[in-house]
């Protein structure tokens, strides 16, 4: 744990020592991807709780579906 927090605090001593156009740079291409995982491992959360409630709630007597 104790090398992550010297790395992490070696990098963030790094960023701000930039000026600030790099940093936005620098920052942005980290966050975005690091955001658009996130949303899609959310979507896919939803919805496969959503298809397990949908089908509980119109489930036939056999289980199928409608």
């Amino acid at each position: 744990m104790t090398s992550l927090s010297t790395w992490w605090d070696g990098v963030e001593e790094w960023l701000t020592g930039l000026s600030f156009v790099p940093q936005l740079l620098v920052t942005l291409s980290v966050v975005i991807p690091l955001a658009v995982i996130a949303a899609a491992a959310l979507n896919l959360l939803v919805d496969t709780v959503s298809d397990v409630i949908d089908r509980r709630r119109f489930a036939d007597d056999d289980g199928t579906g409608l």
